[in-house]
């Protein structure tokens, strides 16, 4: 294999200092510590690795978003050594980066997203039909027809990040790197989007891909590179990296199954009867008891997360009843549902988890500004303390409580929503799909906590797109569809396939 990006040596420090005399950066966290990575011409190369292990820095020094520590290693790109200096000497190198979390300008068009920064022009006004038409091209490499002029916010999610990698080959990107790709994606759209890659594959573009879902890696990627706490541990071609070994060398030791046996719940927590929405769900009724994992089964848009909205108070329900330690619960408001003793896990975590400018310590304090204040002012004292607590209990890794939440990694910020609402007391959670985006060793934690909280007596509601994930940690499992429950299963006697069964059927089973 032709080797045409090769790292070697590359370590990258945050927060910490120089010397004066120069040297290396001291103290600070230690992102990437002497790491290194290869990609050879024309391959799909995964790199994995727990939350906080040094990909995403990979990626934006690659990307020319952030510089290596001076003086550290070296970066080699097409047999020439290079010094990434800027997101334009990236792309100057052909270098292109498809994030999570996309880039596009909603109220522009297709081909003006695609163009975006290198607007063709004919007598210095744009020429649109220039646009559209290269615009088309960048598409047909990837066998899509969207329409060039279609405004990107009506297109759906995998139709977005179609317009993200075409905006990449316009620029007649040679390395292409894709963060978390399927992460919102549907199983077909899943398949298209590896029909696509393996396409550019063989035109000769080369792939670093992103993922924490190991089991698309054997039927798409060609090698594996795994790192762990920012350096560089293996890489293995697929054929010797089943998922085990993967996950061995993430987490430095094997991962067992956090299947236990199912709980009978003791009373009533929470009863749901014929509840209904505006938009979404109808005659939704279920039982949670204490100490009871209840899981919430179906596809995307089935229903599942409208409900839970509702229960919370976020959306208001139409029609139904809602009991709360068996007496009636008016719930309107969030601030109702708090009271009642809920707390509700939002599934997107950066848009409604977390104030991701602030503090570690201002987000896992903002829903108990009750208890950490008095008379509207807020003791600085109580917070430190309660914000303390909160970092020991969920074992969330941060420069200090004082760091800015947007420069944790994925596992880790989601380990301060959770730690934000434990913080609150609540007898009952709802947890939407609380472990997406983060990796196999935070996954294992939060399955810990969640079966801990069970066992204290809590009653949980979990909502996950993962049915591995449904059958390892529900004590009972309802599958929805169409908006509406279809079956009450038992996680011990059910397989997957009945669960999609059910998720794809259209009338309450009997």
């Amino acid at each position: 294999m032709e080797t045409i990006l090769s790292l070697l040596n590359i370590s990258k420090t945050f927060g910490g200092s120089k010397p004066l005399g120069g040297g290396k950066t001291t103290g600070g966290i230690r992102a990437l510590d002497e790491a290194e990575f290869s990609l050879a011409r024309g391959e799909i190369h995964a790199l994995v690795g727990a939350n906080g292990a040094g990909k995403s820095t990979l990626i934006k020094i690659l990307s020319g978003a952030v510089k290596p520590d001076g003086g550290s290693g070296s970066i080699e790109a097409f047999g020439h050594p290079v010094v990434i200096g800027s997101p334009a000497q990236a792309r100057a190198l052909g270098i292109s980066v498809v994030y999570q979390e996309f880039s596009l300008v909603n109220t522009l068009s297709v081909a003006e997203n695609i163009h975006l920064g290198q607007l063709p022009t004919k007598s210095f006004v744009v020429d649109k039909a220039a646009m559209a038409s290269h615009a088309r091209e960048c598409l047909a490499r990837l066998d899509s027809d969207i329409d060039p002029s279609a405004r990107v916010s009506s297109l759906s999610v995998a139709h977005k990040q179609m317009v993200e990698i075409a905006k990449a080959l316009s620029n007649d990107s040679r390395i292409l790197i894709l963060d978390e790709p399927t992460a919102s994606l549907s199983a077909g759209e899943v398949e298209q989007l590896f029909k696509n890659l393996r396409r550019l594959r063989e035109q000769g573009i080369s792939i670093i891909y992103v993922s924490h879902r190991l089991e698309e890696l054997p039927v798409l990627a060609d090698r594996v590179t795994v790192f762990r706490d920012g350096r560089y541990i293996v890489t293995l071609p697929i054929a010797e990296a089943p998922k085990r070994v993967i996950i061995r060398h993430m987490v430095g030791r094997e991962v067992q199954s956090n299947r236990r046996p199912p709980r009978a719940g003791e009373g009533e927590l929470l009863r749901a009867e014929g509840l209904c929405g505006r938009v979404g769900f109808s005659n939704v009724s279920f039982i949670l008891r204490r100490g009871e994992i209840l899981g919430f089964a179906g596809l995307a848009g089935a229903g599942r997360t409208e409900t839970a909205r509702a229960i919370f108070g976020v959306d208001k329900l139409t029609a139904g009843r809602l009991y709360v330690d068996g007496k009636p619960a008016a719930i309107k408001s969030p601030r109702d549902a708090i009271a009642s003793g809920m707390a509700f896990i939002t599934e997107n975590r950066k848009e409604e988890g977390l104030v991701l400018g602030l503090s570690v310590l201002e987000n896992l304090t903002m829903a108990i500004f009750g208890k950490t204040s008095k008379f509207g002012v807020i003791s600085h004292r109580v917070e430190k303390e309660e914000s303390s607590k909160a970092i020991h209990r969920m074992g969330v890794k941060c420069a200090s409580a004082t760091q800015r939440v947007r420069a944790l990694s994925g596992g880790n910020q989601q380990k301060v929503v959770i730690g934000k609402w434990l913080s609150t007391a609540p007898s009952i959670l709802i947890m939407d799909e609380p472990t997406r985006g983060i990796d196999v060793g935070s996954k294992s934690q939060i399955y810990d906590l969640i079966h801990a909280l069970a066992d204290a007596g809590k009653g949980i509601i979990l909502i996950s797109s993962e049915i591995p994930e449904i059958l390892e940690l529900s004590d009972r499992v309802i599958v929805f569809a169409a908006g509406t429950p279809t079956a009450e299963l038992d996680p011990t006697k059910t397989t997957q396939d009945e669960i999609l069964n059910f998720a794809t059927v259209q009338t309450r089973a009997a």
